[in-house]
């Protein structure tokens, strides 16, 4: 559809939707067309960057909670409430031999997420930084995806090949688990099963005796050196009654294991 084609998009009642719809086309002056990147093969270099401005664009333009119903509801709901194995395909899979639900999938929500992950994991400033680089390095040159997580390793000076392997090279999904919740002297230690695999970014909710409550922001960097278990410690002289898991867009494909209650 792309920005040449915005003429053609349907007129919609709602125009908060139109805004998002529009947002994420022209987002695609840069993603494909200033870096002259081959969309038809690596659709996630394209839509799934798209889908990311549009994200970020709408935060701006429609407000926080809007911008992200419509990402949830529009990019993430219908993979993340889909068992089925083939939407799940690696990412780096060639997107001109995939179709429907995978293809959907693999273009624009699965690689969207795993850019807003790693913005979550360098922070804004660094992320940037490297966005940038890569724009300036790569426009017009037609980037694979080796050129893109390469360009990203350099200019972040940090080895993030794990990251790639784990989002564009693994059939993962989202799926956490409040495994364990231990009392010691010093504190809890709140144990977090990966069930599904991927590096996202998760909140950790924490709620004491005296009412109090306490966010502990889980970075995906805390899946790098164990991908299966995070251990959270927290040093408190407080009683805790409950935690809670909250991924926020970041949907997780069963909620059922993301509480604890003191029993």
């Amino acid at each position: 559809m792309e920005y040449p084609m915005m003429v053609n998009d349907a007129t919609q009642e709602d125009l908060n939707f139109a805004r998002f719809v529009a947002e994420h086309e022209i987002a695609h002056t840069w993603f494909p067309f200033y870096m002259g990147i081959n969309e038809a093969r690596y659709a996630f270099m394209d839509e799934g960057w798209a889908t990311t401005f549009e994200l970020l664009i709408g935060r701006a333009d429609l407000g926080t909670e809007k911008a992200e119903d419509l990402y949830r509801m529009f990019r993430v709901r219908s993979w993340i409430s889909d068992p089925s194995a083939e939407q799940d395909l690696p990412i780096i899979t060639p997107a001109n031999v995939l179709r429907g639900a995978a293809y959907g999938g693999n273009a624009y929500g699965k690689p969207s997420l795993g850019y807003l992950a790693l913005k979550d994991m360098l922070g804004d400033t660094v992320f940037k930084k490297c966005l940038h680089e890569y724009i300036d390095r790569w426009n017009g040159r037609h980037p694979i995806p080796w050129d893109f997580f390469n360009s990203f390793n350099t200019s972040a000076g940090k080895d993030l090949n794990w990251f790639w392997t784990n989002w564009f090279f693994s059939n993962g999904y989202i799926d956490f688990a409040i495994q364990q919740v231990t009392a010691s002297a010093s504190g809890y230690s709140v144990t977090i099963k990966n069930i599904g695999g991927y590096a996202a970014p998760v909140d950790l909710l924490i709620t004491y005796a005296d009412g109090s409550t306490e966010t502990l922001h889980q970075s995906p960097a805390a899946w790098a050196a164990n991908p299966v278990n995070n251990v959270v410690r927290i040093d408190t002289k407080k009683k805790i009654t409950s935690a809670r898991l909250n991924g926020g867009i970041f949907m997780d494909a069963d909620e059922s294991n993301n509480s604890w209650t003191e029993k």
